[in-house]
């Protein structure tokens, strides 16, 4: 059977897709010329084929039938740099990854209103005028940090699930992940944005692109809870090597960088008579942030030059490539369950649970907030998370 669906509404979906006639074609196991009659107008289109389409745009069926494409925007305030001013339109899978975030946010948000939770006092309690150092001191005060716990850390790595755990002790939703949802299919591209911060005086939320390096996610997850601290929701993309004109961007950059990397210590810890390759190894090494962080933290207070900087940056990237390679050939195998916590925050997870053990919410709930496929997999993952 076919339906009326208008050849427009058809070209938005798949440009929505970002695929091309001959690449829906494949995934629709047709030829490419059909896609061009139905995009024309010539001929309808099989009910069939436009859930296929819904299904691969990410897109609710009954939208396909609307007279023309609707104005997608962010709904979040867009504090991406945008190199050369170029603004390109939301990707499904960026708009579907706030979506599902605001989704969580106000079922846990519901939840702890119910538990009778008090505001976090920190959420807009700093205005950009005010200090960065102050802000980032007053960042390790909220997170409960010990210095002496923090520098413990092994490598840069544990340091950040340090700091992940401390957020979410603190009251912040912590997710990180590659992925839209759990669809290996629909990876996240770290060209369009690095992470996403969702402010709420109850559960605020940080979302960090796991696509990103390791480094650049540590200093995404600072970068958005300074904005926490202003109140400010955003999709972002900033890294410490950006200089962004927005003043919101610039004051928490300055504050991610106080904190992984008090400028105190950092000069402190830096010999004068010793190579920067010698001096960087040792900041990553007492910072416990990576060489990136430490190269592009050096050349902002002046320790080293620009050409000392491209160089080092240069070496660090063949390194970081490398290792790539060779993570690759280990076929290592991590705990699904274990990457579940990062993908879903583990207070929400936990809240998600408890309601469930309580029967007060249906599994069905469960599986759509938590991504799994089963009352097993539950069962597994709360037994994972300790509960």
């Amino acid at each position: 059977m076919d339906t009326i669906i208008k050849g427009e509404m058809i070209r938005w979906a798949r440009e929505r897709a970002g695929l091309s006639r001959d690449e829906l074609a494949a995934r629709l196991q047709i030829h490419p010329d059909i896609i061009s009659h139905w995009e024309a107008g010539e001929t309808p289109i099989p009910i069939t084929k436009a859930k296929a389409l819904a299904k691969i745009s990410l897109l609710p069926y009954a939208l396909l039938f609307a007279d023309k494409p609707p104005d997608e925007t962010i709904p979040i305030p867009d504090f991406r740099t945008h190199p050369r001013g170029i603004i390109r339109k939301p990707s499904p899978e960026l708009l579907e990854t706030i979506r599902d975030a605001k989704l969580k946010q106000e079922w846990y948000r519901d939840f702890l209103l119910s538990e009778d939770a008090e505001p976090l006092g920190f959420i807009h309690s700093f205005r950009i005028l005010e200090s960065p150092k102050s802000a980032a001191e007053e960042m390790k005060r909220i997170l409960g940090m010990s210095d002496d716990e923090y520098y413990r850390c092994q490598n840069w790595e544990s340091a950040f699930r340090y700091l992940i755990n401390h957020a979410e002790d603190a009251g912040i939703t912590v997710i990180v992940n590659s992925t839209l949802r759990s669809n290996t299919h629909r990876p996240l591209d770290t060209d369009e944005f690095r992470g996403f911060v969702l402010s709420d005086e109850y559960a605020p939320l940080v979302f960090i692109n796991g696509r990103d390096a390791k480094a650049a996610q540590m200093f995404t997850l600072m970068h958005e809870i300074a904005h926490l601290l202003i109140g400010k929701s955003g999709v972002l993309d900033n890294t410490l090597e950006t200089n962004p004109s927005i003043p919101e961007e610039r004051w928490c950059n300055q504050v991610a960088a106080d904190f992984l990397t008090p400028e105190d210590k950092v000069r402190a810890i830096w010999d004068y008579t010793a190579a920067p390759d010698k001096n960087i190894d040792t900041l990553r090494l007492k910072l416990k942030v990576s060489r990136l962080v430490c190269i592009f933290r050096a050349y902002q207070l002046k320790l080293i030059g620009y050409h000392e900087k491209e160089s080092l940056l240069s070496e660090e990237m063949a390194r970081f490539d490398a290792q790539k390679r060779k993570n690759k050939e280990k076929d290592a195998h991590p705990d699904p369950y274990i990457i579940r916590r990062y993908k879903t925050g583990r207070n929400l997870a936990l809240a998600v649970i408890s309601e469930v053990q309580a029967n007060r919410m249906l599994y069905r709930d469960a599986f759509r907030l938590l991504g799994v496929k089963s009352a097993e997999s539950l069962r597994e993952f709360s037994r994972k998370l300790g509960y």
